[in-house]
């Protein structure tokens, strides 16, 4: 068994509310964010996507003197260029065709508290002038106004990029990123951090397995060691999503496809710590046809994805909309793989 009294404990703490792992590195990250969570200064913090800079930025928060006041996130990659500056700062009435009222942007709406903008380094140039400008204490003005307004809220960014690669490839300006980077935190990938792997897969397989009311099955040793192995380029946030898929369908396959092909079980090897196949014995083995890795692959996606969709409206009663939220995908995206894989027919 992979848990002791402790371990089940940290399983019942949502991911949200605190930065899992024995780690040095994350143990590090925590302790750095205790102390800055004190000081009212812009904070920046790195990593790849999945490693937590989201929860990191909420924790910096939540122990600040301001964790009664708004914390607002800007996905600043999410929003189209042509509104963001209106997002961030707000606009006046009549500002541009549509504007037929005021509106307070969301630094306006993070007075007193933090703002976060994740991905700060997809901000355009002109939008990172303004920031610097926020930045510096300096008040700015709504699209269209002419009233300058002062910001009170502490500013938390965060970028998957190295900040000098920002500034060489020309993504980040280079005075802001003189500014940002006085306080960096660096969120380690997960594969810097294998030992805590163990206890990250068997929280997401509790809470989810409480979420979706399914019964808890611990993870065997087997498995927790296959895990180990891989490579997590999508971080904690594939690894959580490789969970859900596991409760939901109960499939311990559905771990470990990659690329649509699935590594067997009894093929992982922990001494050398990679998965391996047991090559045939050629002098035994009759000449056969072999299919090209690029179908057997298609084909496995297909099959998998057809099993989980089945297994997924069945637990959600064949309500399709309910389903698309599990599976996060869209519901048009579900409702054509559900006529590509006559499901229900």
């Amino acid at each position: 068994m992979y848990y002791n009294e402790a371990f089940k404990e940290a399983m019942c703490i949502p991911l949200h509310e605190k930065l899992l792992g024995n780690d040095p590195r994350i143990k590090e990250v925590r302790a750095l964010l205790d102390r800055l969570a004190q000081v009212d200064l812009t904070v920046l913090i790195t990593g790849e996507t999945g490693t937590g800079k989201d929860i990191a930025a909420r924790l910096l928060h939540r122990g600040s003197q301001r964790y009664r006041k708004p914390f607002v996130k800007v996905n600043c990659p999410s929003i189209p260029e042509g509104i963001l500056e209106s997002e961030l700062f707000g606009y006046e009435r009549g500002a541009f065709t549509g504007a037929y009222t005021s509106k307070p942007g969301r630094f306006e709406l993070a007075s007193g508290g933090t703002i976060f903008l994740d991905e700060i380094s997809e901000t355009p140039h002109n939008i990172q002038a303004k920031l610097l400008q926020v930045l510096d204490g300096e008040p700015f003005l709504r699209v269209g106004g002419t009233e300058p307004i002062q910001c009170d809220a502490r500013v938390i960014a965060a970028t998957n990029i190295h900040i000098e690669d920002g500034v060489t490839d020309g993504r980040l300006r280079e005075d802001i990123s003189f500014r940002l980077s006085e306080v960096v935190v660096r969120m380690p990938p997960l594969r810097e951090r294998r030992g805590d792997i163990p206890l990250l897969a068997e929280h997401f397989n509790y809470n989810t397995s409480k979420m979706l009311q399914r019964d808890y099955r611990p993870l065997n040793r087997g498995i927790v060691e296959r895990l180990q192995a891989m490579d997590w380029p999508g971080n904690i946030r594939e690894l959580a999503g490789r969970l859900k898929k596991y409760v939901t369908t109960g499939s311990e396959d559905i771990l470990f496809v990659d690329n649509g092909a699935t590594v067997p079980l009894e093929s992982f090897s922990p001494d050398n710590g990679a998965a391996r196949r047991k090559l045939p014995n050629r002098r035994r083995e009759k000449k056969r046809t072999f299919m090209p890795l690029r179908e057997v692959a298609r084909r496995a996606t297909e099959q998998a994805e057809k099993e989980l969709i089945e297994e997924t409206l069945r637990y959600t009663l064949w309500n399709r909309r309910k389903a698309a939220k599990l599976l996060e995908t869209s519901y048009s995206s579900l409702l054509r793989r559900i006529s590509a894989y006559n499901i229900g027919k």
